[in-house]
């Protein structure tokens, strides 16, 4: 299980380049977000506070796997995308599937809540 808090105001700070229209984003969130959740974000009325939520989301499932993995942790290898029913789901790509698989962990369930100040995440890998 893992869980973070984001700060939407520092949050916003560091993505302060970022701007939905764009088709290249700012460092930061090229190198944290994948293209489809930045083309999600991009279909939101403040895409902003989505990838703040998706960036939680993020940080909380690799606090729930850290001690499965043995190497380097590439945020983008953790996909919060919404399911069809509305709700985030992540998908998970690449060697950090692999190493789910290894461990057993079938999925990864997340819970997402934003307030005026802060996003949090939840993430509970089964």
């Amino acid at each position: 299980m893992g869980i973070d808090l984001v700060d939407l105001a520092e949050f916003r700070r560091i993505c302060e380049e970022f701007d939905a229209s764009q088709a290249i984003p700012c460092a930061f969130v090229a190198r944290t977000f994948t293209p489809a959740e930045l083309a999600q974000a991009r279909g939101r009325h403040d895409a902003c506070q989505y990838l703040a939520g998706r960036f939680a989301v993020k940080e909380a499932v690799f606090k729930a796997v850290a001690p499965l993995t043995q190497e380097g942790f590439d945020l983008r290898a953790v996909e919060c995308l919404d399911a069809p029913t509305g709700q985030p789901e992540v998908v998970m790509n690449g060697a950090l599937a692999k190493t789910y698989a290894s461990a057993g962990v079938s999925s990864i369930l997340v819970s997402v809540t934003n307030e005026t100040c802060y996003v949090e995440a939840i993430a509970l890998a089964q």
